[in-house]
């Protein structure tokens, strides 16, 4: 699709591409927040030295602030996904219809 004689060319099958990438990579990001989710460290395993136990609860928050980055991050790639997959959709209306208009042609 081209817009324009200094526009641009849109690759339909380009930002498809990409969108299939990017829900690959949500779905590798949920294995590895799921995997992290199941790794628990107990306060002792932080020893028994002064301040170890405000170490426990400085890597409990740092876990926790890890797992809401990571469903953010993947509520990101779906969405991004989903817009370019519908920027795919809205190309190829906008070239259909305008085709329609003049005749059919290209």
């Amino acid at each position: 699709m081209t817009m324009g004689d200094t526009g641009f060319r849109v690759e339909p099958e380009a930002l498809t591409a990409y969108a299939a990438v990017l829900d690959a990579q949500a779905e590798r990001i949920a294995r590895i927040r799921s995997a992290l989710t199941g790794v628990r460290l107990s306060s002792e395993a932080f020893g028994k030295l002064p301040g170890s136990g405000e170490l426990y609860d400085s890597y409990q928050e740092h876990a926790e602030a890890e797992q809401e980055n990571f469903a953010d991050l993947i509520d990101l790639l779906d969405a991004t996904g989903e817009g370019v997959r519908a920027t795919v959709d809205n190309y190829r209306t906008n070239e259909q219809d305008t085709a329609e208009v003049y005749g059919g042609g290209r």
